[in-house]
């Protein structure tokens, strides 16, 4: 399914079946144990006990009491809709060996998109956002 994203634009939105979130919240925990020690401490992203309110107020801290004079923002314009599979699986492959669970990585990203009109799109780039998120 599709859903608005602005100025016309639409992004897939996929939402598995309970059984699927369930084995998709644990690979997450399986992957967060294995790549949660390489980012760094300014990443707030998706993170265990780090949200957007831990990055505002950091943020505001370093704003008002540090040597600053301006502010960039940035946004990766549909980032989520082009993450290259193969790409993907290459850099997993770097720490994971088991081929049981990369193929089941490999799976959600093939996994289809069920469109308005009934059709279903097989994505060969890409990654539905609104599957299984962890509680952080």
């Amino acid at each position: 399914m599709d859903i608005p994203k602005g100025e016309g634009k639409t992004r897939p939105l996929g939402i598995p079946v309970i059984s699927d979130k369930l084995v998709q919240g644990a690979a997450a925990k399986v992957l967060e144990a294995i790549y949660e020690q390489d980012f760094c401490s300014s990443s707030y992203g998706y993170r265990p006990n780090i949200s957007a309110h831990a990055a505002i107020k950091d943020l505001s801290k370093e704003l008002n009491f540090g040597d600053y004079s301006y502010i960039v923002e940035a946004d990766i314009k549909g980032f989520f809709q082009n993450i290259n599979h193969t790409w993907l699986i290459r850099m997993l492959e770097q720490r994971i060996e088991d081929r049981a669970f990369l193929g089941l990585i490999k799976k959600w990203l093939r996994a289809g998109i069920l469109k308005q009109d009934g059709e279903v799109e097989h994505p060969v780039t890409g990654s539905p956002q609104g599957g299984s998120s962890a509680q952080y």
